[in-house]
């Protein structure tokens, strides 16, 4: 028996406890744990008025409260979150909004943002989470709490395995659709002083 729970571990096979289903406190300690975080992304938006939906690419970056996305394709663009800012570059044209004076920006940016810093205080501040065990690990529903926020997001599902994020689906109150997957999830990612200066910056 002892070599068989030993060979179990090795495969990483999980074991009665570990495969209990997940809760929203555990799963929140495990990505508050998280060093940092890249990934590959590829999003399609869905608008009511348009046949084809709009496609992106690109990457993002997490580490500590800071949260950078990079647009590759099909134009180059970025969006920083750090320091209570927002700050969006597209061209030569930048600009930057506080986030903590705005509650419906700040609704938005704390969905994904709260998940991956295990910062649940923030994120029922915002939202009410159900989390839901599946047979590849587990969806958690996010529905707004504000009134204001409500107006023009009707949900936010995350799918995941572990602390690895595989998809995100935004519905709007308009019926518009944003589903964001995630590739090549890195999720034990440690930036060096040079890299976090190179990367999470808008140039």
């Amino acid at each position: 028996m002892r070599n068989l729970a030993l060979f179990a571990f090795l495969l990483g096979t999980a074991s009665p406890a570990a495969a209990q289903p997940p809760t929203l406190d555990a799963l929140l300690r495990e990505f508050s744990a998280l060093p940092g975080l890249e990934a590959r992304f590829v999003e399609e938006k869905r608008i009511a008025l348009l046949a084809v939906p709009l496609r992106s690419e690109g990457r993002i970056y997490f580490s500590g409260h800071r949260l950078m996305r990079r647009v590759t394709s099909p134009e180059e663009s970025s969006a920083l979150i750090a320091d209570g800012q927002l700050t969006m570059r597209s061209g030569e044209r930048v600009e930057q909004l506080s986030i903590s004076s705005n509650p419906v920006l700040r609704g938005f940016v704390e969905s994904f943002r709260a998940v991956l810093a295990g910062d649940r205080e923030v994120l029922e501040r915002f939202y009410q989470t159900e989390l839901t065990p599946t047979d590849e690990g587990w969806e958690l529903l996010l529905r707004p709490r504000n009134a204001d926020l409500r107006r023009f997001l009707r949900s936010i599902r995350m799918r995941g395995s572990g602390v690895t994020i595989h998809e995100m689906r935004m519905v709007e109150v308009s019926g518009d659709e944003t589903r964001t997957e995630f590739f090549d999830v890195n999720t034990e990612r440690h930036f060096s002083d040079s890299e976090a200066s190179r990367i999470f910056r808008i140039r």
